[in-house]
């Protein structure tokens, strides 16, 4: 929607957390004349409020959303709700504002269950390295819609919540990979990987992982009008044996790497197809990419207290993100805390792909700490395994079990709502208790 039709309607702003401010402040920017309603919590209203801005805190429902035209949805606020489903009002994203009034530049959204903001991340260094005008933006970075400058590259880290809507139109879009996750916001898996889908459908070039399954079966359900190009080929970049390959050559082994995992290796060969795509020099690209440190929260080595090293995975919301962390640690020597916010995903194939080689010892807890203990305890998997009502204290539990030699592993397979604000202070209060 362009700005100038903006200006004629009622228009509300739907969440007031760091996407809703920065939208408020966008149109605040462009149309000052524009009053504005914003529906969120009463303790989220900021003290001083501007000038033809109104804050509503009343209940979000069709009634209160059929008073305006216009109203510019939050990403963290589900749309298959009656409110949303229920509504005549026209229901729009600020990436879309941003899409159709402040493009700039060659836009790369990279999109995937696990390993999107680190791909986005490195994209954004190589690039820069090249002495390129870029910006990370997106779910990780600054909010796109404070992306007003003119850029020779956006680089777009982009959640499903941001997808959906089709508002994201990049010219490379990046899928690299589909697991189950998002479950109570989309509902279904089936629901969450359509939506993910919904940034390769409407970006003018599409960048696949060939061994993902999944991705394999939705390109078969809903073809793209473009020929995808792949990493995870031998035809191109791809990861086997702990090292990066391209075609017959190995480029970057996992050894001396400061990034840990198979896994991150894949990300890697994502960028390098990204890179040779834009047929941008791939020397520098993968001199940045030996270099690459690697983000917090992530793997991220944070201390060694009495020979135990402990490691902040805290960026881990999924199970397919814990047993890619599992797969960087000697298992044998490994204490694992797991659990957090219940979202409904399937633990039990989980458990089942551990009964072979399991962690020394596995903590469970958070709200969804209780039924791990248990799939685990009825699969008879030959480890310790132990519930505890808290993170707080299951790491108490880990400290006091841990021997000089051993690993203790944060890495949740959950997200954090449950009992923090983000996944940042998770690993954030865990690194303060281990200290």
């Amino acid at each position: 929607m362009k700005l100038n039709e903006i200006k004629t309607k009622q228009v509300a702003i739907w969440g007031y957390g760091l996407e809703g401010q920065a939208t408020l402040a966008y149109l605040n920017q462009r149309c000052p004349e524009l009053r504005i309603t914003v529906f969120c919590p009463q303790s989220e209203i900021p003290n001083e409020v501007p000038e033809l801005v109104k804050f509503k805190s009343d209940e979000v429902n069709a009634n209160l959303l059929n008073q305006y035209n216009v109203v510019i949805k939050s990403p963290g606020i589900s749309p298959y709700q009656a409110a949303v489903e229920n509504t005549k009002c026209e229901i729009i994203s600020s990436a879309a504002l941003w899409f159709s009034n402040e493009r700039s530049g060659i836009v790369i959204a990279v999109t995937g269950t696990k390993g999107k903001s680190t791909t986005a991340a490195m994209i954004t260094e190589v690039l820069s390295a090249m002495n390129h005008r870029v910006v990370l933006a997106g779910n990780f970075g600054v909010p796109l819609i404070q992306c007003l400058d003119n850029y020779d590259y956006v680089v777009l880290e982009t959640s499903s919540y941001q997808a959906y809507d089709g508002g994201i139109k990049a010219d490379i879009g990046v899928l690299l990979n589909l697991f189950s996750e998002h479950l109570n916001w989309h509902l279904t898996e089936q629901q969450y990987h359509h939506d993910k889908w919904q940034l390769l459908i409407n970006s003018q070039q599409a960048i696949l992982n060939a061994k993902d399954e999944n991705t394999t079966l939705r390109l078969k359900q809903q073809p793209l009008q473009v020929e995808p190009r792949y990493f995870q080929s031998q035809h191109g970049f791809y990861e086997l044996n702990h090292v990066l390959m391209y075609q017959d050559k190995a480029l970057l082994s996992q050894h001396g790497w400061p990034l840990k995992g198979a896994h991150n290796l894949i990300n890697a060969a994502a960028v390098c197809a990204v890179i040779s795509l834009l047929e941008l020099d791939l020397k520098t690209c993968l001199n940045v990419i030996k270099k690459f440190k690697g983000l917090p929260h992530r793997l991220q080595q944070v201390a060694e207290i009495d020979g135990v090293n402990y490691i902040n995975d805290s960026i881990a919301s999924t199970p397919h993100a814990t047993l890619a962390a599992m797969k960087t640690v000697d298992l044998t020597r490994t204490i694992l805390l797991i659990g957090g916010f219940d979202r409904g995903v399937d633990w039990q194939w989980w458990t089942e792909a551990i009964a072979q080689m399991p962690p020394k010892v596995l903590i469970c807890s958070g709200e969804n700490g209780q039924k791990i203990y248990d799939l685990v305890l009825n699969q008879a998997i030959k480890t310790q395994c132990i519930w505890q009502p808290s993170l707080k204290a299951a790491v108490k539990t880990a400290k006091e079990l841990a021997q000089a030699g051993d690993c203790v592993l944060l890495s949740p397979g959950a997200p954090s709502f449950d009992a923090f604000d983000n996944y940042q202070d998770r690993g954030q209060k865990f690194t303060q208790w281990i200290k």
